[in-house]
């Protein structure tokens, strides 16, 4: 039997906003949503006074590898500074946005969370940022990750928000809110530490998710990053044009799954969430028009990963032949550079065939 959680067993409500100008339609979804007050619901039942009141966000940042504008990748900075400017404004001072390494460490040099915030354009104006790979804690989780570690920031915060950003996955058709918070994860070879020998990344991240719980999401889907590879690089971008708010973020993932045409429940995350935590009712405020054009990943491609990835020398090097060129801050870390810009070009060629275009 599922458990009752409560925030992630709630009746949800979805909002989505649209409009001509992302921060307006922020806005709008941050008022329509009752967001501010979820969160002065949470700070008067800690008991802690506004200004030591710990609020941490997670946006999606560390798949960047170049700076764009806009950008299909990664949270848009301007989003995330101007809901960090408003909790300012109402008194609340201990704010941080955490992410931790990721695998793009295998190819290349200096991709510290700070260095990659600064390259998209974060200023820490008002916030820290916090790398969680820098401060990681024993922590026992249960389940597949038993013992393990996590981010001091990210385990202590009062308040927890993931500002995903709208894009497909190869490994789970697209990801949102809920997968975002698989980031905080602090090992950076999450290949080699999440995926295959005995457990899978969707356990970890709902793992995570059980044990510092997200009381908010909120998606960037201004602009979208669709196809096999939207999730690191979109030459096409769509212009998506929505903001999503809500205080379930697994509702939040299953209506952006809706928006994409997809039925939710072929997401892996999703599917280990609701067995964790039951269904729900959830209400739809705005548009539920599926996108088009919109172009999702086949599903073999996905049942081919999820196989691939039991074996960690070939996961490893075809995250390598997948990933992106980057910013020329960050160099290639090994002499087979020239290997792997051939790869990536190559890859570009092939990718149409592993997707389904709607």
């Amino acid at each position: 039997m599922p458990e009752t959680h409560p925030i992630y067993s709630q009746d949800a409500a979805v909002y989505l906003e649209t409009g001509t100008d992302q921060l307006q339609a922020l806005q709008r979804a941050i008022d329509a949503s009752g967001f501010y007050t979820n969160v002065e619901a949470v700070l008067a039942s800690s008991g802690k006074p506004r200004e030591e009141f710990l609020i941490a966000v997670k946006p999606n940042l560390m798949t960047a590898a170049v700076r764009q504008e806009p950008s299909p990748v990664y949270t848009h900075p301007a989003l995330v500074e101007f809901l960090l400017a408003g909790l300012r404004a109402r008194g609340f001072r201990n704010l941080a946005i955490v992410e931790a390494r990721n695998v793009y460490d295998y190819s290349y040099q200096g991709r510290s969370v700070r260095a990659v915030a600064a390259m998209v354009g974060y200023s820490g104006d008002g916030y820290r940022i916090e790398d969680l790979s820098e401060q990681q804690v024993p922590f026992d989780y249960g389940g597949v990750l038993g013992r393990h570690a996590i981010g001091r920031t990210w385990l202590e915060a009062d308040y927890r928000i993931s500002f995903a950003k709208n894009k497909t996955h190869w490994q789970c058709y697209y990801t949102g809110c809920l997968k975002n918070v698989y980031g905080c994860l602090p090992a950076w070879d999450k290949m080699k530490i999440y995926h295959g020998k005995g457990r899978e990344f969707y356990q970890c991240c709902i793992l995570i998710l059980a044990a510092a719980p997200v009381h908010f999401g909120f998606l960037d889907a201004w602009v979208s990053g669709d196809g096999f590879s939207g999730h690191v690089r979109d030459a096409t971008p769509n212009l998506t044009r929505t903001i999503f708010a809500s205080a379930n973020v697994v509702a939040l993932d299953w209506v952006q799954g809706e928006k994409m045409g997809l039925n939710p429940t072929e997401n892996s995350v999703i599917r280990e969430a609701l067995g964790r935590w039951g269904t729900f009712r959830i209400a739809r405020h705005g548009d539920m028009t599926p996108w088009q054009p919109w172009t999702n990943i086949r599903p073999f491609v996905v049942a081919a990963l999820d196989a691939l990835e039991e074996v960690y020398w070939l996961q490893r090097f075809c995250s390598r032949a997948f990933a992106n060129q980057q910013d020329a801050r960050f160099p290639p870390v090994a002499a087979d550079a020239p290997l792997f810009r051939v790869l990536h070009r190559l890859t570009h060629l092939v990718e149409p065939l592993f997707e389904d275009r709607t």
